[in-house]
């Protein structure tokens, strides 16, 4: 049987520890709420077989409590919401023109093919690049 790679899990262990304390956080939770919460979600993960994934659960576990503690919690449900994260990723890329791609990939210029389901979306963008200007002798 194919397991899911990782990346996969990790995202859908972050955002099933991440709802319940984004609802408790809009509604004005204090800070024992959200230990709570997080002694909750750490109960869970050790309850896992498999040690990467344990790992990773208490990572995620660890970074949803950080996050509801400085405020930063919220439900990510909405495309406006998806959109700004997608562009935050696109800062990764230190060189501007790698920065203007991956944003033109975020506003849906290029092609996409693929599925979750099937394991993921590709996105794909060509750009024509000329070559430098040839040197002088």
């Amino acid at each position: 049987m194919n397991s899911p790679p990782k990346a996969l899990r990790r995202l859908a262990c972050a955002l099933v520890l991440m709802a319940p304390l984004a609802h408790a956080f809009a509604a004005g939770i204090d800070r024992n709420t959200i230990n709570a919460q997080y002694q909750t979600d750490r109960s869970t993960c050790m309850g896992k077989q498999d040690t990467d994934a344990r790992q990773s659960c208490l990572r995620e576990a660890g970074a949803a409590r950080q996050e509801a503690l400085q405020g930063k919690a919220g439900d990510n449900t909405t495309s406006t919401d998806w959109r700004r994260n997608a562009l935050a990723r696109c800062g990764v890329h230190k060189d501007a023109a790698d920065r203007a791609t991956c944003e033109r990939l975020v506003n849906g210029d290029g092609q996409a093919r693929g599925s979750v389901d099937g394991g993921g979306v590709i996105r794909e963008i060509t750009t024509e690049v000329k070559p430098d200007a040839a040197p002088s002798r």
